[in-house]
């Protein structure tokens, strides 16, 4: 069911992820859906407890010992919906991690109640992306900007990471717009580069590179 589900979401935001292939399942959580004629859960918390608006349910959550529940997506309404799964009845349990019953008891227990339509493991996908880049390891600044976190959300075989319609701006005080990670990709104001730089071959920096940087 969850599949269908996050198939929907891909869809309906265009966005394209590649999960590792062994997701980890969640200890502590789990998901449920109420049949489509079921009306949304009103949720209700004191210091002790969380109570929603179907007793059937509050039964079963004093048994395997909830902490918490949630809509899975907060702001989901009636329209988005897979056939009978509607995305605004998902709920996640917390479940308090000194409880009597294991995960797997819990989830059997919402999944034979009445109004639920199915009740299943919460899994924890990383999507993952290794750079193809051979110097990647002598950049000190990958890690330090945390750019290695932001590629992890990328994973497409033969495929490099980005768009040309993605416009990126250097706020440094100079870039090497010949390198040859750039130079395809870069835009360049050539009515701001002086053209003595060219025309007698200037090292304004004193590298041994003549270059507008």
């Amino acid at each position: 069911m969850k599949h269908k589900i996050i198939n929907l979401l891909i869809l309906g935001l265009g966005i394209v992820q590649v999960f590792a292939n062994t997701p980890q399942i969640s200890e502590n959580t789990f998901l449920f859906c109420l049949k489509p004629n079921v009306e949304p859960l009103e949720i209700a918390r004191n210091s002790n407890e969380v109570i929603v608006s179907i007793e059937e349910l509050n039964d079963a959550f004093r048994i395997i010992q909830i902490t918490d529940i949630e809509p899975w997506i907060k702001h989901a309404t009636e329209m988005d919906r897979d056939g009978e799964i509607f995305l605004n009845r998902i709920y996640r349990v917390y479940l308090n991690e000194n409880r009597n019953f294991s995960t797997e008891q819990s989830i059997d227990k919402i999944r034979n109640i009445s109004v639920t339509l199915y009740a299943e493991n919460e899994y924890l996908r990383k999507p993952l992306y290794t750079p193809n880049d051979p110097s990647l390891n002598s950049q000190c600044s990958i890690p330090a900007i945390k750019a290695d976190i932001a590629w992890d959300y990328w994973n497409i075989p033969d495929e490099m990471p980005g768009d040309v319609n993605v416009l990126l701006a250097s706020v440094d005080t100079g870039v090497d717009y010949t390198h040859p990670d750039l130079i395809e990709n870069i835009w360049v104001n050539q009515g701001e580069i002086l053209p003595e730089i060219f025309e007698y071959g200037l090292d304004s920096d004193n590298n041994g590179v003549i270059s507008a940087s």
